[in-house]
């Protein structure tokens, strides 16, 4: 697939929002839900789930199963064991094929109402739309202390500055995430990598 120019961004394009799931069985129908009726107000888009089962031990897969068997945008992967968070990411960005992804999970921490927000961004030119955590009501002292400390640490070691609060929640043009399918890492940090 060519990376679309700015005026063809602007018609129809194909966005697929990436979500890895483990035990999350309670939140998925709230999670589908707000993210089904986010894509259907966008114009313009034609959208897809791709959503990674990270060897979930409740019923998430069956769950997920399920919607996709009602859903045709929901495609879903299971993984043979629990991997964590970043290689389920990278799991459903390898599958996918599309002129913009967001990677995001599925527990309602980050928000599905900004993704017009994002694709707008992307619209305007952006390759990479980054959120970043402005604050969090329930971190205790001890987790904003140790978390400031991470990136710090990380900063100082490192010649890729990564935002303090930086999250998963982002938006990749097929440009970039083409660069990121190619990054031979095992041990994956994505907001390092993206960055």
């Amino acid at each position: 697939m060519v990376e679309p120019d700015r005026e063809e961004r602007q018609r129809n394009v194909t966005l697929c929002v990436i979500a890895p799931f483990f035990n999350e069985a309670e939140v998925i129908p709230r999670f589908y839900d707000t993210l089904r009726s986010t894509l259907d107000s966008l114009s313009c888009v034609q959208c897809e789930m791709i959503f990674v089962d990270d060897g979930s031990t409740d019923d998430t897969l069956g769950i997920l199963n399920e919607l996709s068997r009602s859903d045709d945008r929901v495609r879903v992967y299971s993984l043979s064991r629990n991997f964590g968070h970043q290689i389920a990411l990278t799991a459903g960005l390898d599958v996918a094929n599309a002129d913009m992804y967001v990677m995001m999970d599925a527990d309602l921490q980050h928000p599905p109402q900004l993704i017009p927000e994002m694709v707008e961004r992307w619209r305007e030119g952006a390759d990479i739309v980054s959120t970043i955590r402005e604050s969090t009501e329930k971190t205790g002292p001890v987790k904003k202390l140790t978390s400031g400390l991470f990136y710090w640490i990380m900063n100082r070691l490192s010649d890729t500055r990564i935002v303090p609060g930086a999250t998963d929640f982002r938006l990749l043009s097929h440009r970039a995430a083409g660069a990121l399918r190619e990054m031979p890492e095992r041990h994956r940090f994505l907001r390092g990598m993206v960055s």
